[in-house]
């Protein structure tokens, strides 16, 4: 390779290997990091086949860290033949090597010779300038062109190395700076592009791409921008910092002839009356991942990255719209079914094909690591079983006490609030008691796994090691037999509370049905008479020779709510949600949607009252209440409050929230989520704008080209395809989402949301369906024939995706049918839940980022005709979990986050940077 591109990453090999350092990645997942390899040794060779030896340096460093850091997993034997598969062979790494080899010496040669050239660049830049100054020539034209070229190899400029590093500034660094107004940021994004979206900041202006051209000064730059602009222009050397950004350029990665990248020389180089304050930096991953992070500091931040030119899109269409090319890359369900049966069985160590210990049991020192290792396994299980044993005793003696509480009551036939409360606090500690047996079955699998192992080597246990495991294993048959002798009793304090409960609630119904229709509606049109006056109540009177006037968000500022507050001062988003009577379904998803960061800033600021529609079907009354409450929720003055207002409204726009009766909170998170988009539905879309994609026609059916806030946080696209066998067909329809609704495994008191998601986006078999092409109908009943497959992918990824637990089911087989709830434990991630597996290729190919964190949990006790509900949600200002358990609010250790009560689940997507550190 002779044409090299021009040096301009750093100046020596010193500085190059500075930038090949990787983050920690010991919490990532090994097939997250095999991805991640893969693109790395990707890109690697892309950028060695364009000359580009800093970056292919770079990168191909990167991607031997990286494998470094996969070979010392304590997993590595288990993924071996998927990592050869993917990153290849050690041959094929060899050459690899050799190519990185090649490249450090040329770049060192390359090094060597540009700074040899530097130091006579200065040499002559000194004389040059003694010179002129000597001879006191005015500065003409002539000159002018002199001082110029004398700077254009001047070795600093502006605080900034030429060929040393380019200065990143992270999305978080921009937002801090937009808030001190001290940043001035260029955007050279095209001007199409810009006024579709840009930065809701008024120190940010268009440097549009298509003006910006090799060889241009910053002179003739300005004369081709518009009038508004040169006036921001002019302000570049007073801020305190620069920011350039395109749609999604890294600082260390720049294009050569990117318009990012020349707009950044002319700056440095080409800009001689301007001494900037500091060094001009990159937004790192641009106006993308900015408008993903903040999106309520950009106007229209629904706007989606366009596409690649119409050239390449028609020649890949086909390629991007076929997900699988046979009909046999695509997993079917009854296959996962029947993998996690094999492996429900829990096994710890392997052992060899013909079940022989792989140890050599003539040598004495591996004798020895053999019996330390054991030795170690089982301390760590006792270790364990004496945590969980000492939790399981301590739920079980608050048990008894709450029924001793409920037993001393001379046998009331309903609750009255305190014992509410109490009812409540059971089916909690009835939870964590399940959890806490299905650990116990988990410990007693691993030692009976263990000791089936040792006879199947026939090796003999030292005395020491087997008075252990016997004593573990006693400990366990005691906790198992007082876990039977109290599972009658706690059944039967169960049952007195649901009738209890169930007698409480039709009394109150009962009994408040007048009140609700006479004293309630007269208090909340005392309190909404500002809001809601006669005229909206009544038929309207128009006086049609009067033109009428649009409606305004000011019509609601003035409204008086009765929040009951109880004040208290604690921290900010920590006040808890008063229990109006079987409200808890309500409060739980309040409290989750609270503590998604930019759907409270949007409420709390108040910016939602710009977006607000009210000639909807609830005319902006609910996200009036809900932006309401979530300002009380985050003042930090009151130690809990009432949602009231709340209620009425959404109880005037669906009866079944009316009354006091328990309802489902997914069912209640669904409804609300389709009543806020609809009240915000406000941003327009470029009517002119024709989609590109079969998935950008199915968005923009869903969306009628009217978009909120909402539907860019929460709402995502999956794609439905089915494939013929015969004739490999694939078509295709697709569908928006607000949530998940994911499959847990039947009869399996533990299972991974991998493998729940998994199932969700498995392929199934599907008959009765009409092939266009081959014009066969397919049919999976007969095996013998050809079927066609159905597979779900994700389409488009939500911000902030909801996934929700299909707990409750229909049992029809008993001989009265009702529905039943799964208690299955499920384990799930806290951080980097990897999403990539479930995307599509077009996605794929937008490099979505496909990494989200927990934040939220919506959890479930009891069942379905008795239960409740409570909120664990992670505090984003204080970084710390806290248990929302109506107006009870409790700091809530992580590791009690995942239980069998999870109902629903919020996760929020990773920036690359956030991903990696």
């Amino acid at each position: 390779m002779s044409n090299f591109k021009k040096l301009y990453i750093c100046k020596n090999l010193d500085e190059l290997e500075e930038k090949t350092g990787i983050p920690d990645v010991r919490t990532r997942e090994m097939r997250s990091l095999l991805e991640s390899a893969r693109k790395i040794n990707e890109e690697a060779t892309k950028r060695y086949n364009e000359g580009d030896q800093e970056a292919a340096y770079i990168l191909y460093t990167r991607y031997f860290n990286l494998l470094n850091n996969i070979h010392k997993r304590d997993n590595y034997q288990q993924y071996k033949s998927q990592i050869r598969k993917i990153l290849g062979d050690n041959q094929t790494n060899k050459l690899t090597m050799d190519r990185l080899e090649d490249l450090t010496k040329s770049l060192d040669k390359r090094y060597t010779l540009l700074n040899k050239n530097a130091n006579l660049s200065n040499a002559n830049e000194i004389t040059q300038t003694s010179l002129m100054q000597l001879r006191q020539l005015d500065l003409t034209s002539h000159s002018n062109n002199q001082i110029q070229r004398s700077r254009s190899v001047s070795p600093l400029k502006n605080g900034v190395e030429r060929n040393g590093l380019l200065n990143a500034i992270t999305c978080q660094q921009l937002y801090d700076s937009m808030q001190a107004q001290s940043v001035l940021v260029m955007d050279c994004r095209p001007s199409s592009d810009y006024g579709e979206s840009k930065l809701n900041y008024s120190l940010s202006f268009n440097v549009p791409a298509e003006i910006i051209r090799e060889g241009m000064s910053a002179g003739k730059l300005q004369d081709k921008l518009d009038q508004e602009s040169k006036k921001l222009w002019s302000a570049r050397a007073i801020k305190d910092q620069v920011v350039l950004m395109d749609w999604n350029s890294s600082a260390t990665e720049l294009k050569g002839n990117s318009p990012i990248r020349i707009l950044l020389d002319i700056l440095q180089w080409w800009d001689p009356d301007v001494v900037y304050r500091s060094p001009i930096r990159i937004l790192e991953g641009g106006y993308e991942f900015f408008v993903m992070g903040y999106p309520t500091r950009c106007i229209n931040p629904m706007v989606v990255k366009p596409q690649l030119s119409s050239t390449f899109m028609e020649s890949s269409v086909l390629i991007e719209d076929i997900e699988y090319p046979s009909v046999n890359d695509i997993q079917l369900k009854d296959d996962i079914i029947a993998k996690n049966q094999s492996n429900s069985s829990l096994i710890i160590h392997k052992t060899s094909s013909s079940g022989r210990p792989t140890v050599d049991r003539s040598s004495k020192s591996a004798a020895m690591k053999l019996y330390d290792d054991k030795r170690k396994t089982i301390n760590e299980i006792a270790k364990e079983q004496e945590v969980l044993l000492e939790k399981a005793k301590e739920n079980d003696e608050q048990l008894e006490q709450i029924a001793e509480q409920f037993n001393s009551v001379d046998h009331k036939k309903q609750l009255i609030n305190g014992e509410t409360e109490m009812m409540y606090q059971f089916m909690q500690l009835e939870s964590e008691a399940e959890d806490y047996k299905n650990e116990i079955k988990r410990l007693k699998a691993q030692i009976h796994h263990y000791r089936r192992r040792d006879e199947e080597e026939k090796a003999n246990l030292p005395i020491q090691l087997v008075k252990d495991v016997e004593q573990i294993e006693a400990k366990i048959e005691e906790r198992e037999r007082v876990d039977e002798q109290r599972k009658k009793e706690r059944q039967q304090l169960a049952e007195k509370f649901a009738i209890a409960n169930k007698n409480k609630c039709l009394t109150r119904n009962n009994n408040s049905k007048a009140h609700f229709e006479e004293n309630d509606l007269e208090e909340n049109k005392e309190n909404l008479k500002l809001t809601i006056p006669t005229t909206k109540l009544n038929p309207p009177q128009f006086d049609r020779s009067i033109k009428p006037k649009h409606s305004s968000p000011v019509d609601t500022e003035e409204r008086i709510r009765n929040f009951s507050p109880v004040s208290g001062k604690v921290g900010r988003g920590l006040t808890g949600l008063k229990n109006l009577g079987n409200t808890c379904y309500m409060n739980s998803i309040i409290q989750c949607l609270s503590n998604t960061p930019s759907l409270a800033e949007y409420c709390i600021t108040d910016k939602y009252k710009n977006y607000v529609s009210r000639n909807n079907k609830t005319r902006g009354e609910i996200v009036d209440e809900v932006a309401a409450i979530i300002k009380m929720l985050w003042t930090g003055g009151y130690k809990y409050v009432a949602s009231r207002d709340l209620k009425y409204i959404i109880g005037q726009y669906q009866k079944m929230f009316r009354g006091y009766e328990q309802q489902d909170s997914h069912e209640f998170l669904t409804i609300l989520m389709d009543w806020l988009h609809s009240d915000l539905q406000t941003l327009t879309l470029d009517p002119l704008r024709e989609p590109k994609t079969a998935s950008d026609k199915a968005w923009l059916d869903f969306t009628k080209a009217k978009e909120s806030l909402i539907l860019h946080l929460f709402y995502g696209q999956i794609k439905s395809i089915v494939k013929c066998a015969e004739c490999e067909n694939e078509s295709a329809t697709y569908e928006c989402f607000s949530n998940l609704s994911l499959e847990l495994p039947e009869n399996d008191s533990t299972c991974d949301l991998e493998e729940c998601l998994d199932m969700y986006f498995s392929g199934e078999r599907i008959h009765g369906w009409n092939c266009p092409k081959c014009e066969h109908k397919r049919d999976a009943l007969h095996v013998t024939t050809k079927h066609a497959i159905k597979k779900l992918n994700i389409a488009k990824l939500p911000p902030v995706l909801v996934i929700h637990l299909k707990r409750f089911y229909a049992d029809t087989d008993s001989p009265c049918p009702s529905y039943k709830k799964k208690l299955n434990y499920l384990r799930f991630p806290l951080q980097n839940l990897d999403m990539s597996p479930y995307i599509t290729v077009s996605e794929r190919k937008r490099s979505t980022p496909t990494l989200y964190r927990l934040y939220a949990v919506s959890n479930h006790y009891g069942f379905m005709e008795s239960g409740h509900y409570t909120a664990f949600c992670k505090n984003d200002a204080l970084n710390h979990w806290y248990k929302f358990d109506d107006h009870m609010v409790t700091p809530l250790d992580s590791s009690k986050v995942i239980s069998s009560a999870a109902y629903i689940l919020f996760y929020t997507r990773l920036s690359p940077l956030q991903a990696i550190n």
